[in-house]
């Protein structure tokens, strides 16, 4: 019986990491190489996965059209990278060795700036279903599948510092004073981490839009 549990297991997670590594996405977006060239195209990335078998470094896939063929290009050939509306820059950072890709989350201060540094990761768990019979039967699997997230902040990417509980609150409010509405719900606690920031951000960006939008129709 563990025998059988512990084989459901692995071909799971198995089939899991051949979704991921054929089953790609594409967005409109663009790389900046080591010379400051800027490529425009489509571009696919994802997290990298948490394993002891990772190498150093990071990779996208580029295609100048839909259509054309990919190319992998690793971390140690470009300077940035954008997909849709999100910046990437590569850090050389020894913390972030095996994962140099840091989203640029917050840019609006002249100094500092706040990165997101993402990797997936699998937990094999038991989750419950009920069966064609109606009888309750237990699924083994890497059924937590999840995206770790840590937020660090810093002049320049190579030179941060992680964002905990002890610093949040003077960082985030020093780093977001242009914007008093986040920075007063940060000072008051109903912004309680990054994720809570995170999503207030999108919001606000998105009420900023909304309202330049009126304003042209306006005009």
């Amino acid at each position: 019986m563990r025998k059988l549990l512990l084989l459901l297991c692995i071909l799971s997670i198995t089939i899991s990491a051949k979704a991921q590594l054929f089953g790609k996405h594409w967005d409109e977006g663009s790389y900046y190489d080591l010379q400051g060239v800027k490529h425009q195209g489509f571009i696919s990335w994802t997290a990298p996965q948490k394993s002891l078998f990772n190498g150093d470094g990071d990779e996208i896939f580029y295609k100048t059209q839909k259509d054309a063929d990919m190319v992998k290009i690793k971390s140690s050939e470009l300077r940035s990278f954008i997909i849709g509306v999100d910046s990437f820059v590569v850090s050389k950072n020894e913390i972030f060795k095996r994962k140099p890709f840091l989203n640029v989350l917050v840019n609006t201060n002249d100094t500092l700036k706040i990165y997101r540094s993402m990797e997936k990761r699998s937990s094999p768990g038991i989750g419950f279903g009920v069966g064609s019979i109606g009888a309750v039967t237990a699924m083994v699997g890497a059924s937590f599948n999840y995206t770790k997230k840590a937020y660090y902040y810093g002049k320049n990417p190579n030179n941060v510092i992680k964002i905990d509980n002890k610093n949040f609150t003077e960082v985030t409010s020093k780093i977001l004073a242009n914007i008093p509405l986040i920075v007063k719900e940060i000072e008051s606690k109903s912004l309680r981490d990054m994720e809570d920031v995170e999503v207030a951000l999108q919001q606000w960006a998105y009420s900023q839009k909304k309202a330049a939008q009126a304003a042209d129709n306006q005009n």
